[in-house]
């Protein structure tokens, strides 16, 4: 029983306090995997506290009950922990709730499969090593894949983008955008018409290095395209001011390559210098509500 009340203090405390995470991908899958083995933790603990319970002492509730109720528990504590994040202004999400989900069933079937006091037949005891094995896989696969993403980020610097692997994804966000990686280029169309485009996060941030920014495009469409390009460093870019933000007309059916000096980047802020060493974000986006819809994009990177 204490080792439950330690558990739901532990997590009442986690509501209610913001964690210093860093906004990165690296701390945003770090703080999103917490949450798995957290109600896999309170899961099996309820399961502890009712196994000595009078009435689950019962063979018949012990082998049938106790799974039902604990289960149920383990998924109502993680759907209400959301609830209550609602009105505190924190970031809740069904993706938080699957994470809970996946906790407390995990939880039951790590149970099930060293239950000695039920009688549980070799088939049932292979499917909760299935179910162990299906949630690992859940809970493991978004830290897999950011570390692939940086270690494929880190290995093809100064290249930024060339789009030849589907990981590249991981470091893009849509903005009013459809895209897909098609035969080595980032196909993009345009939906919205504010100022629709695609945000590259992250990039390896020190640029001090290098002169020149190039990105490799194209226009496929048959009308011109105005693009504007946007790079900002941490902490700042917010205001229009406060960043580097230059136009650019692409012809109809036209392939370039944008050659930016890093210096007229670093100059960007109207009123200071943009730190080279903390490059953050390239936006690529379409200003004109009017003209090309459409933009391919083979590659970015530094010289």
């Amino acid at each position: 029983m204490l080792y439950l009340l330690l558990l739901l203090i532990v997590a009442g405390a986690l509501l209610f306090t913001r964690l210093p995470v860093v906004p990165t991908y690296a701390g945003r899958t770090i703080e999103n995997a917490g949450h798995m083995p957290l109600f896999f933790l309170i899961t099996l603990a309820v399961m502890y506290v009712l196994r000595e319970w009078r009435p689950f002492k019962n063979a018949h509730y012990h082998g049938t009950w106790l799974y039902v109720i604990a289960g149920l528990a383990g998924l109502g504590a993680g759907f209400l922990s959301e609830v209550i994040q609602r009105p505190l202004k924190r970031d809740a999400s069904w993706e938080d709730v699957f994470a809970d989900a996946v906790g407390a069933v995990c939880a039951l079937a790590v149970y099930a499969l060293f239950d000695g006091t039920a009688r549980f037949r070799r088939s049932r005891r292979v499917v909760a090593a299935v179910v162990v094995i299906i949630c690992a896989t859940i809970y493991l696969t978004p830290i897999v894949n950011m570390a692939r993403a940086y270690l494929h980020r880190n290995a093809q610097f100064p290249v930024l983008a060339d789009f030849h692997s589907p990981v590249e994804l991981f470091w893009t966000v849509s903005l009013g955008v459809r895209r897909e990686i098609v035969d080595g280029a980032l196909n993009i169309d345009f939906v919205a018409d504010q100022f629709p485009g695609l945000s590259f996060h992250e990039p390896v941030p020190d640029w001090r290095p290098y002169k020149s920014l190039l990105i490799d495009l194209e226009n496929p469409a048959a009308e011109s395209l105005t693009l504007g390009v946007r790079v900002h460093e941490i902490g700042h870019g917010r205001e229009y001011n406060d960043r580097y933000n230059r136009h650019f007309e692409i012809a109809p059916g036209e392939r370039t390559v944008l050659r930016i000096a890093l210096e007229d980047i670093r100059n960007g802020p109207r009123t200071r210098a943009m730190n080279m060493q903390r490059v953050s974000d390239i936006t690529l986006f379409r200003i004109k509500n009017s003209g090309s819809r459409q933009l391919r994009l083979y590659g970015m990177r530094l010289e």
